[in-house]
């Protein structure tokens, strides 16, 4: 038979007890609002842009800068487009971002993913709609401007986790081929 706790010894047990339980609750709370699907919303991406696209520019986050053998570091996808085609939401988000960067138009939507920072970028690409804009899946939120990032009329879709860059094109849930150009 075990010996009954003296009340020095209960009264640490029960704080201890207290606490994870107390703990438990707080990270349950803080998990069923990150994980759960809004209003039963899928968790499926779709392309910013509607259709078949050809890919452009590859994903290339360990190329290198500058000429060689080696493809050039790029750090989204481009993807073949039309001055002024309307973009879409591939996921819901919120536009936290407006403007011009090295006097290219870029559009970037903020995303919720379990407390970390998900942002999509858009570019060359314009909004009327203001910081703090939510957006919808597969609403239109911005337009392709009319300016050249790659050889001819394309979207460059990239995408940050946290501070990371990682390839869009894995939400889509296919294969990409690359197209070949010689």
């Amino acid at each position: 038979m075990g010996h009954p706790l003296s009340p020095a010894m209960r009264s640490p047990l029960k704080w201890a007890v207290i606490a994870t339980l107390a703990t438990t609750t707080f990270l349950t709370g803080i998990a069923l609002p990150t994980t759960a699907t809004s209003e039963g919303r899928s968790s499926v991406w779709i392309a910013p842009l509607p259709g078949e696209r050809p890919l452009l520019t590859a994903y290339h986050p360990q190329g290198k800068r500058g000429a060689g053998t080696s493809p050039a570091r790029h750090m989204g996808v481009d993807l073949l487009a039309t001055f002024g085609e309307a973009i879409r939401a591939p996921i819901d988000g919120v536009i936290s971002f407006a403007g011009t960067v090295n006097e290219i138009p870029i559009v970037v939507l903020a995303h919720h993913d379990q407390l970390v920072l998900r942002r999509t970028t858009y570019l060359p690409a314009t909004t009327d709609f203001p910081i703090g804009y939510s957006v919808m899946q597969g609403v239109n939120f911005a337009r392709v401007a009319p300016l050249f990032h790659c050889a001819r009329p394309c979207l460059h879709w990239g995408e940050r986790i946290g501070t990371r860059y990682s390839n869009p094109m894995k939400h889509l849930g296919r294969a990409v081929l690359l197209p070949r150009f010689s």
